[in-house]
This record gives structure tokens, sequence and C-alpha cells, in this order.
């Protein structure tokens, strides 16, 4: 397998590792970034170590993995949401132990008056899936899913125990911003990093950018159905909303409906050049563009 990018001097391994994912695991196509991160009184931010992609894209055509291919990337646009809270903590705006209802008001209904936006981030709000069952239409429309919330009761005192808000805490911590900022979080996302830092990254991607994507392929031997009564299996489908694996279901994970939807939790999509940028910049900050986004009190330093 020919891969291309770069790997500076003491980071091969990693390359190597990569290349095995080809060799003996069977990998279609990806790509791996690392930022080196700079000292946390330095200036000069991190610096772009490894970069690298190779394989195809899309199975189906054998288009190839190039430089800036985005695939979904899933859960991990719970950091990309997180991140955008933060910054809206460091400029004191939001609140993480102020009700929720400070900035949502319908929300302080049945039992959630006292629900923080931290209880949320750490999955103890008591609001891991819904009681009702809006229509896949309805959940990538954005406001029935904050609806269904605002009525909702928790499924426990808030702040006394945990379970994954696997799909909910997208909804959750995503108005909020959207009642602080007046922007969803993939358009707020994209305002403050995004677009600045021109990175393939979306909670939401653009339809003009669909026909680029990496396509996710399964081996198509799936386990048997799963008991849809669970409430873990709850949680992860949506009740039943979302398909696991649906690679080429219309509801799946290659469906422009899913990928072109606000869905913050596990929406995202993302290059991992444009993943780890977004992780550089918060933290370290990216050599030659900018400063650290998050304060010393939040991990780093404001921006420039």
């Amino acid at each position: 397998m020919r891969l291309s990018g770069q790997v500076d001097e003491g980071f091969g391994a990693v390359a190597d590792a990569f290349a095995r994912n080809f060799a003996e695991g069977g990998e279609l196509g990806a790509a791996v970034t690392v930022f080196h991160g700079g000292s946390h009184s330095s200036f000069h931010g991190g610096r772009k170590v490894v970069d690298l992609w190779g394989g195809i894209a899309d199975e189906r055509t054998g288009r190839p993995w190039e430089e800036h291919t985005a695939v979904p990337v899933m859960s991990a646009g719970k950091g990309v949401l997180v991140l955008c809270a933060y910054l809206l903590v460091q400029e004191g705006r939001l609140d993480l132990d102020a009700p929720i209802a400070q900035y949502w008001p319908e929300f302080a209904r049945n039992g959630k008056e006292g629900i923080t936006t931290r209880m949320v981030l750490g999955h103890r709000a008591g609001l891991p899936v819904l009681d009702s069952t809006p229509s896949f239409e309805e959940i990538t429309g954005w406001t029935a899913v904050v609806r269904a919330l605002e009525e909702q009761k928790p499924l426990w005192e808030p702040g006394t125990a945990y379970e994954y808000h696997g799909h909910t805490i997208g909804w959750l911590v995503g108005e909020v911003i959207r009642r602080i900022t007046g922007r969803t979080p993939g358009a707020y996302f994209r305002a403050v990093l995004g677009d600045p830092l021109d990175l393939t990254t979306w909670i939401g991607v653009p339809e003009d950018r669909l026909p680029y994507l990496a396509r996710l392929a399964d081996d198509g031997q799936y386990p048997a159905s799963p008991d849809h009564e669970l409430l873990l299996v709850r949680i992860l489908t949506m009740n039943g909303q979302f398909v696991f694996p649906g690679t080429d279901h219309p509801r799946g994970w290659n469906s422009p409906a899913f990928l072109t939807a606000e869905i913050p939790a596990t929406g995202a999509v993302s290059s991992a050049r444009g993943l780890a940028t977004t992780y550089a910049a918060a933290v370290t900050g990216v050599h030659g563009r900018c400063e650290r986004l998050l304060t010393a009190s939040h991990g780093g330093r404001r921006a420039a």
C-alpha cells in the first residue's frame, strides 16, 4: 500500500502502525494526523508531525483517499461540541454550574429546573434517551427533539447517577449554544473555528461536499438483532430511528439526510487533519496559524 503525506523524524513508528492497518487489518482507506504540543509557556503552538493518508475512499468506484478526504467521525463530534461550549465559558457567556433554564427557559419543566450544563457534560442529567419517538425527519430537523427534551422527566434525580447520553447530549448542549449565540452548534463552530482555519470538519456537512466524502463500508456480517427495548439500544438508535450498522440504509451512516443534518453528538464529519487541527488549536495552538484558543483556566490561552 502506497501512503501519501509526511512524517517528521522520530515519529516513524506511527507511520509503521498506520501501514499495518492496511497490510494486516483489512483497512480500505484512512488518514492520520498528529500534532506535537508546544510548551505551555510558548506561543509557538503545536507542530504537525504526522500527516498521512492512503487507500480508497469508496470501494464501489475505487475513488482514492486524498489529502482532504473527510469521513463520518461519529462520537468524535462530542469533542467539537464541548469545545464550542468551553469557548463560551471562556467568554463569560456560559456558566457550567448555572441551571440550563437560565439560557433555555422552556427547559425548566418536570424536574429539570436544577439541571446544569456540567451535569449534561458528565452524562449525569437523567436524560440519556427520549421518552417520545420523533421520526427520523423530525430528528434531523432539530426542533422536535428540543421540544421533547423540554417536556421530559429525568430518569433519576439529576446529578446523582450516570448513564451515557449518547445522542441527547448533542441537543442539550447544542440548544444552550443556540440560545446564547443565536447559531446552531454546527454554524457556531464554523464561524469561530472551522471557517477561520479552513477546516474540513463540520457538524452538518454542506451538500456540495457530499461527493467528496469517504464512504463507510462494513463486512456484511451483522450480529443478531438486539432487543430494542434495552436502554442502551434505545440510546444508540434514538429509539430505533438510527440504523446500525446501516451503511446502505436511507437512515444510515452514509445517508445524505443524516450527514447534512446537525446531529451534534454523533453526526460530525471530518478529515483527520481537520479534527487534529481542531484539538491542537484548542490546547496548544497551531504553529504559524493561531495561538491557543482556551485560556489557562480551560487548558490554554486566548486566540490572538
